[in-house]
């Protein structure tokens, strides 16, 4: 059987249905609204992969074939739908996510298209914190990359289920079989193919890409570029009915029928019994069984479906799309997301704050219609907020993720971080850069609050009592807090001067709006210097926030180049404490003393003693020892003699206030914030009784004297203080051919400690030896490009990876050196690792980087 379908005007069906239009004479239309489709109609995809896999240019086609747009956006014209920004259109790259939803097959998809280089993960991180199942895109050409396997492994440590695409199949040198071979040994999952790619000879006896096999439905879908550019006109064949003509695709089918029912019987045995009614024959195994057993396999990240294509030349985009609809989960079939509410309780009363948050139970259900019900409460609404950006006409605009109830429009909710209420005005449902005004959010969508300008940040929880709309919260309801987003510490800074007085207020007001955009961006102050400094995840990262602060917000400032983000700390601990008496009152004074560790604050013993605060921002802790508090403070609380009109707490945290500022001004070496340090107030005192003191004096006595034990200590013993730079784990993918070169590199030019030379993904023996003989067991169609890629020198058996420690400062342009050793061969991939210390004869180079002496 041969039908050939446009499938433009069948938007809202999909590829699935309309075969089943044409067979079986069946099909339905979706609800002319969006907003008006149930959850269990809903999927929450998150589009991730390496950079230059495809991503956006595979989002726009499926917004074209959903009938989103009229035309397809190309990257390289700069006029796709997700990548709006002026910068995302100049360099053809995405740098903050796009939110977008789309119709098909009766369903909404909300879209998330992510950036894939590796400056902007922090936007990755903040979206698959709201996504229920990801496309990883791969290039069928590179096949799994460094980027991939990050992006990844940070689904998978979410739970989050995983679809995956080989894209660019067109390409000389894309080798399907050996994409998905890669997929399932560095990525270590299984995987079950659904669509294999078809080639069709051409006159010069070349194979080119023309198409896919569709395995479940048994039918072969050819597009033709030349007759219909935008792929709207599908031919379908039914290759079971067509056997005799199509032998060898009859075989890939079947081979892959029973490669795939073998797989499943893994997940569920009922497949053993059900192959044996078929006689073994996989050609005759039902294919609504195996649709439902993906689906279930899924969810449960038991296997990967596996699609291609090639996004660019518009083939197989539509049959991805059924995919997301027949295997990705709806927000009603993920599971529980983390949820915590905290009260405040007494504590003992000599300790620096005489309240402690503790955790109370949460009680939670899941309703198959509804959702997440929370605190037995059908009306809750509770909310994250994962993005907030500032437009240039829209003014600030919140995205967040429905986790239970319906947010609406008009409505109060509760931010449990600040304990603020808010009026939610107007809600949006979001299109790239173009929005739709929305009554209502339901549970598992996303949308976008406008307004409330500096109320929201990432990572807020919002609560609502939804169509009850009561502005009264409860204890529980006021303090839920979602699973926390993690923000990686920035690892390169720059510096901005302005040019006027004038310049800098603008300036300040537009690195605000940054900030509350990107979290990762960190902004402080040198006030020696008269400098502002930015610093951020990498160079490209950077770059881009000048860029917008010069060309898109129009702020004149003086730029320095990008440098890495350097710290300095304690080299070893001070033996006597620095006393500071006020010349206004001897009865105000403090007494302080400094010690050093390194690693995560949180896991020393420093951070375990009673009265410390740790200051994660730069990894430090101040400890306000029990016995420093005076006695005739506590007897005054415990008399209810307490006159003064702010709290004990408020004199100790004025104090760590006053501290966190020295340490904030900077080392006596270089003047790079102090890292890693331990500040210990050892005694203070406050006269309570007199007014005529208020807590700011107190903090201004708590800095000077830091920093007066800091400049004593150095002015002491110059070796009392050391440097701090990144170390990253450093990880490097060449061919064995090139190992001996490219390891010297790296420990002569780049400083590095190699830790270990390995055979690609060796880390985990009894998981690759698993993976390895996973990949041998399924079946592979035959790969036509591969022997093609060989010819052209790209071996892609014996890869070794290259472990090492290195300092990050060493590694920039490591990229374009390693090209050029391997002749385009190898990448490498970095992952922090935290702050050293510096070897004392490396200070030079630092200090005439950053143009200090």
């Amino acid at each position: 059987m041969l039908i050939s379908a446009n499938l433009k005007p069948l938007f809202s069906r999909g590829i699935s249905q309309s075969i089943g239009r044409f067979l079986h004479s069946s099909a339905t239309r979706l609800e002319s609204s969006l907003n008006k489709v149930p959850p269990i109609r809903t999927k929450n995809i998150g589009i991730i992969a390496h950079i230059d896999a495809g991503k956006t240019t595979t989002t726009e086609r499926m917004l074209y074939y959903s009938g989103k747009t009229k035309r397809i956006g190309n990257v390289d014209e700069g006029d796709t739908v997700t990548d709006y920004l002026p910068s995302e259109k100049q360099r053809g790259i995405t740098i903050q996510l796009a939110a977008i939803s789309i119709p098909w097959n009766n369903h909404k998809i909300n879209i998330i298209d992510t950036p894939g280089h590796a400056d902007f993960t922090f936007e990755v991180i903040r979206s698959l914190r709201v996504l229920d199942s990801a496309v990883t895109i791969l290039d069928g050409v590179a096949g799994v990359e460094a980027q991939t396997e990050k992006v990844w492994k940070q689904a998978n440590a979410l739970g989050i289920p995983k679809i995956a695409y080989v894209n660019k199949m067109d390409r000389e040198g894309a080798g399907f079989s050996r994409t998905v071979k890669e997929i399932v040994q560095k990525l270590q999952t299984r995987v079950v193919l659904c669509n294999v790619p078809y080639f069709e000879k051409t006159e010069q006896n070349d194979h080119e890409f023309s198409g896919v096999i569709d395995i479940i439905h048994k039918k072969l879908l050819k597009w033709e570029p030349a007759k219909d550019a935008n792929g709207n006109e599908i031919t379908i064949i039914d290759i079971e009915s067509e056997s005799s003509k199509y032998p060898e695709l009859f075989d890939v089918i079947s081979n892959s029928r029973m490669s795939m029912i073998e797989t499943l019987s893994e997940f569920d045995d009922s497949f053993i019994d059900a192959l044996e009614e078929c006689e073994e024959d996989p050609m005759k195994f039902n294919s609504q069984l195996l649709i439902k057993a993906i689906k279930k396999a899924t969810v449960e990240n038991f296997v990967t479906p596996v699609f291609c294509g090639s996004s660019f030349k518009n083939i197989g985009v539509q049959p991805l799309m059924d995919g997301i609809i027949q295997f990705s989960p709806s927000p009603l079939q993920i599971k529980v997301p983390e949820i915590s509410s905290n009260k405040r309780v007494k504590k003992t009363k000599r300790s620096k704050d005489n309240q402690v948050s503790q955790e109370i139970p949460v009680p939670t259900s899941w309703d198959p219609s509804r959702g997440l019900i929370i605190n037995k409460n059908r009306n809750l609404t509770v909310a994250l907020a994962f993005k907030v950006m500032t437009h240039a006409t829209r003014g600030v605009m919140t995205f967040f993720r429905v986790y239970s109830g319906k947010l609406n429009s008009n409505s109060t909710v509760i931010n449990t971080r600040t304990g603020k209420k808010l009026n939610v005005k107007k809600l949006l449902l979001m299109h790239g850069d173009s929005p739709e005004p929305v009554d209502y959010i339901d549970s598992g969508s996303i949308g976008v609050i406008l307004g409330l300008e500096d109320e929201l940040m990432t990572g807020d929880t919002l609560v609502s009592h939804g169509s009850g709309n009561s502005k009264l919260f409860n204890e529980l309801e006021s303090s839920l807090k979602m699973l926390p987003i993690d923000i990686p510490p920035p690892l390169f800074n720059s510096s901005l001067e302005p040019l006027t007085t004038g310049d800098e207020r603008h300036m300040d007001q537009c690195l605000k709006i940054l900030q509350r955009e990107d979290p990762s961006l960190k902004v402080t102050l040198d006030e020696d210097m008269g400098q502002t400094i930015i610093s951020g995840m990498g160079e490209l990262h950077l770059e881009i926030l000048k860029e917008r602060l010069v060309k898109d917000m129009k702020v004149n400032v003086r730029l320095t180049d990008v440098a890495v983000s350097y710290k300095e700390t304690v080299a070893k601990p001070s033996m006597q404490s620095h006393t500071l008496i006020s010349n206004e009152d001897e009865n105000i004074k403090v007494e302080i003393q400094l010690d050093t560790f390194e690693g995560n604050a949180e896991e020393t013993t420093f951070a375990e003693e009673e009265g410390a605060e740790i200051l994660q921002q730069e990894n430090n802790i101040i400890i306000i020892e029990p016995s420093a508090t005076p006695a005739h403070m506590y007897q005054a609380i415990e008399d209810r003699r307490w006159k003064p009109d702010y709290s004990l707490e408020v004199l100790q945290d004025s104090i760590i206030q006053g501290c966190y500022t020295a340490l904030q001004m900077g080392g006596p070496i270089l003047g790079f914030p102090l890292h890693s340090t331990v500040v210990r107030i050892k005694s203070w005192d406050f006269p309570i009784e007199n007014k005529n003191f208020q807590p700011n004096t107190l903090l201004d006595l708590g800095r000077r004297c830091l920093r007066e034990h800091i400049n004593e200590m150095y002015e002491n013993n110059k070796t009392s203080f050391t440097v701090l730079e990144p170390y990253m784990e450093t990880k490097v993918y060449v061919g064995s051919e090139s190992v001996g070169e490219v390891t010297h590199d790296l420990t002569q030019k780049c400083q590095a400690v190699i830790t270990s030379i390995e055979d690609e993904n060796s880390e985990n023996l009894d998981a690759l030896t698993w993976a390895n003989e996973e990949a041998e067991r399924i079946y592979l169609p035959p790969d036509y490009t591969l022997k093609k890629s060989k010819l052209n020198g790209l071996d892609f058996e014996n890869k070794k990876v290259i472990l090492a420690e290195t300092p990050l400062r060493e590694m920039i342009g490591y990229l374009s050196r390693l090209r050029s050793i391997t002749q385009g061969r190898s990448v490498f991939d970095m992952n922090y690792l935290g702050m050293r210390r510096t070897a004392r004869d490396r200070l030079t180079a630092i200090a005439n980087e950053v143009n200090i002496m």
